[in-house]
């Protein structure tokens, strides 16, 4: 059996509304096998955002996506807890 990269692909799970990696089969409408990737996502888009740095707190970046009709603005600012 010969499992490649384009057999896994990132989703979010409707039932538990988290960012998963799926792995598929022949039917690319059931997943074969899941797990939570989500802390992993939005570290990824944190160290996206801020070209693999620290952020100062305060610091905000916006990242645009989509084309066409569908455009988007993502804005990720890091902020401090207080307590």
């Amino acid at each position: 059996m010969t499992r490649s990269l384009a057999d896994v692909e990132i989703k979010v799970a409707p039932l538990s509304n988290r960012v998963v990696l799926a792995r598929f089969g022949k039917d690319r409408s059931v997943a074969l096998d899941t797990r939570d990737a989500m802390s992993e996502f939005l570290q990824a888009l944190v160290q996206y955002a801020f070209d693999g740095k620290m952020p100062e707190h305060g610091d905000v970046r916006e990242i645009e996506f989509g084309g066409g009709e569908e455009r988007f603005v993502l804005s990720i600012v890091r902020t401090r807890q207080d307590g």
